[in-house]
């Protein structure tokens, strides 16, 4: 299995734990690469838009919110597709336009970039260009955040703007999740 874009390497780490596959991470940062090794991880330095793979050494890959990230998302489809065994799977995870749009009216900012970017709205298209088929199952809910934690997620993503610049909240603000999983099969 390959996981790329995996970050600190959370789910790279249940899945070694609790399924037991055998799984290389691939992440851009360095730094990533380090945490993810000290969790027993395989990890290395690497981009999604140029997998230093062979084709179809993988059975399943999984980019869970970073497609949205990587400067060429096309490209990096086709690395995906390219290192997967025929009749393999990928599963990318991606949030829709309208995701934590509560929160982005708050801080007065422009989110129509989103509806560019790799998604729900954009996935399936996108994902069949490289992949044979593409199944999309939506996984929407509510989230309640109070001031303290408005304030640490703005301040944990530029695009929302700055910490300083959140509003009094007279009580917790109440925000959708607007998330998709999709599943990507190589042709046979």
């Amino acid at each position: 299995m390959l996981e790329v874009g995996g970050g600190e390497g959370e789910l790279a780490q249940r899945i070694v734990a609790e399924l037991g596959a055998e799984l290389v991470g691939i992440d851009q940062s360095a730094r990533m690469v380090d945490i993810q090794r000290s969790k027993g991880i395989d990890a290395r330095v690497g981009t999604v838009e140029e997998l230093p793979f062979a084709d179809g050494e993988f059975d399943l890959a999984v980019a869970a919110w970073m497609l949205y990230h990587v400067p060429d998302p096309h490209r990096a489809l086709a690395e995906l597709a390219r290192v997967l065994r025929p009749g393999c799977r990928l599963v990318a995870v991606a949030n829709g336009y309208d995701h934590l749009g509560e929160l982005w009216d708050l801080m007065g900012r422009d989110r129509a970039y989103r509806r560019e970017i790799f998604g729900r709205e954009t996935g399936e298209d996108w994902l069949l260009r490289s992949f044979s088929h593409v199944e999309r199952r939506d996984v929407d809910g509510w989230v309640t955040l109070d001031e303290a934690a408005v304030r640490r997620y703005v301040s944990s993503w530029s695009d929302l703007g700055r910490e300083q610049d959140v509003p009094p909240l007279p009580k917790p603000l109440r925000v959708r999740r607007v998330c998709s999983v999709f599943i990507a099969e190589t042709a046979s």
